[in-house]
């Protein structure tokens, strides 16, 4: 599926999440977006329209970020595919620790603490089972894809 953008007009980031500039086609794309906030948001038309071409431009671009991620792996070679990978597992392991060296830290401060309330922050939990939920959910469809 394709929408605006390319994915050949794209990399993978080297910091963070998202993308980088590739080609000069993937610049043009990014400087007709950004043009189209500036010109709407300082158009001289009603704050309500402002505010709904902004938000349109932004949603669109922002699917169609989402979209060219999505197929970024098709237009790399096997060994960027492989190193993307390495370093997506790398940060899923970092968060997984950081998750929980938030919780055991919060376990130690509330250890004196009485009552039935949880030791640590829920959400910190339910981030972690949404995480292994996720990977469970791929490992169950890639298997069956085989």
């Amino acid at each position: 599926m394709r929408f605006i953008g390319k994915p050949e007009w794209f990399t993978y980031r080297m910091a963070g999440w998202g993308l980088d500039v590739r080609t000069w086609q993937g610049w043009v794309y990014v400087g007709v977006v950004t043009a189209l906030l500036v010109a709407f948001g300082f158009a001289p038309i009603p704050q309500k329209v402002q505010y709904v071409l902004i938000g349109s431009v932004a949603g669109v671009f922002l699917m169609d970020v989402f979209i060219i991620m999505v197929q970024l792996g098709k237009v790399h070679d096997e060994r960027e595919r492989h190193h993307q990978l390495i370093i997506e597992r790398n940060c899923s392991y970092a968060a997984v620790i950081a998750l929980s060296a938030a919780m055991g830290y919060q376990i130690f401060q509330n250890r004196h603490r009485a009552g039935s309330d949880l030791p640590f922050d829920p959400w910190l939990m339910a981030v972690i089972l949404i995480m292994a939920f996720t990977k469970l959910g791929s490992t169950i469809y890639l298997r069956w894809k085989r």
